[in-house]
């Protein structure tokens, strides 16, 4: 009977393990889905402070509560989408390193930004330098 029970056993360990992933999973989709809503929740607004300071501009009025409030709301958006982006780091374990000029998520062991170019800043001590290559 010392079979059986080893083969309930592991087949057990086996749904936990994919139950477990799958749930995984599931909830990196909603955060993911999460972080694109707030993203494009941040570019309007971005773009409605530019129309906003143009507008005023144009018209040579100034109306600094009115901007305060918007970029308020900007400032607002901006804690959320961090807040998403580490909840969805911890839940795969799997560490992303984001722009700090155009918020693209690039692999931890990226240099500079695929996107933008900008160079990723690296905590001091985390990487040893590399011998030059002859």
């Amino acid at each position: 009977m010392g079979f059986w029970d080893d083969f309930a056993d592991t087949t057990k360990q086996v749904f936990d393990y994919t139950g477990n992933k799958a749930d995984e999973l599931v909830q990196k989709g909603k955060l993911k889905y999460r972080i694109e809503k707030l993203s494009y929740q941040l570019r309007q607004q971005q773009r409605k402070l530019g129309a906003l300071v143009y507008g005023l501009k144009k018209a040579g009025k100034e109306n600094a509560p009115l901007l305060d409030e918007c970029m308020g709301q900007i400032d607002a958006l901006v804690d959320q989408l961090r807040e998403a982006r580490s909840q969805y780091d911890s839940v795969g374990g799997s560490k992303k390193i984001y722009c700090p000029r155009c918020g693209f998520e690039n692999a931890d062991y990226a240099l500079y930004c695929i996107s933008c170019g900008q160079k990723l800043q690296e905590d001091e001590g985390e990487k040893e330098p590399q011998p030059p290559v002859e």
